[in-house]
């Protein structure tokens, strides 16, 4: 089973939830990440992965393998945020997190609502990464609507891994949930300017004062290692 160690009990009647992990680009770690800095939030409690079938070697030095997903909280915007540095490789794990992390936030009050992020190939981007959304009921296409989000369309049928998981859960809990998932070219690099759309369109959402120019700094990090690799290919060539 997971361990989830808490830091800070909360009690509210109610809050507003983002949980997103890396994926294609690692969007969705982006993301979550870039809330849990900009938000004025606290490390509240981290949930512990079960041991891995491996081991980690320092110096010579063995040490037991574990994946760790941190939770924070913002009391100025009363938002959780889970994040983390990886998802989990087992389906069955996979599951136990998304019940796991909304047990806890059970226990600090009722959710209002849950968002998620993740990328969506779309090998023709140009410009500002569009970002089109899911919703676990229909009532929530207003929301999107009056902020001119587009839902995602029947060219996607499935959404993999923690970041579709944790709205199946979520609904199944009667709690409702938006997803965002911004349109990325490359998937194997990160993409800040996909996560930079998605926050913006979080923020008018949830009527939030938050700065995205993080994300372009990111963004020229991006640039200059895609410079970098090409030189070193010159070199080798």
């Amino acid at each position: 089973m997971l361990k989830i160690d808490i830091f800070a009990r909360k009690k509210l009647d109610s809050f507003t939830v983002f949980a997103s992990l890396p994926d294609m680009g690692r969007v969705g770690g982006l993301v979550s990440s870039f809330l849990a800095s900009n938000t004025e939030s606290k490390h509240i409690a981290t949930i512990v992965s079960n041991h891995k079938p491996w081991v980690t070697i320092k110096d010579g030095v063995i040490g037991t393998a574990k994946d760790s997903y941190k939770i924070y909280f913002s009391d100025r915007e009363k938002l959780m945020i889970l994040t983390g540095d990886v998802q989990p490789e087992d389906h069955r794990e996979l599951l136990e997190l998304c019940n796991t992390f909304l047990d806890f936030c059970s226990s600090v009050g009722k959710v209002r609502r849950i968002y998620t992020a993740g990328g969506s190939l779309n090998e023709l981007v140009t410009g500002e990464p569009r970002v089109v959304s899911v919703i676990t009921k229909p009532e929530l296409r207003k929301v999107l609507d009056s902020s001119k989000i587009d839902i995602l369309g029947s060219e996607f049928t499935t959404i993999t891994w923690f970041n579709g998981l944790i709205l199946g859960v979520a609904s199944e809990r009667n709690i409702e949930g938006i997803g965002f998932y911004g349109e990325i070219s490359d998937k194997s690099l990160p993409q800040p300017l996909a996560a930079k759309s998605i926050v913006k369109a979080f923020a008018k959402i949830e009527n939030l004062s938050i700065s995205t120019k993080p994300f372009d700094v990111q963004y020229e990090e991006v640039l200059d290692h895609i410079e970098k690799n090409k030189g070193i290919k010159k070199l080798d060539q």
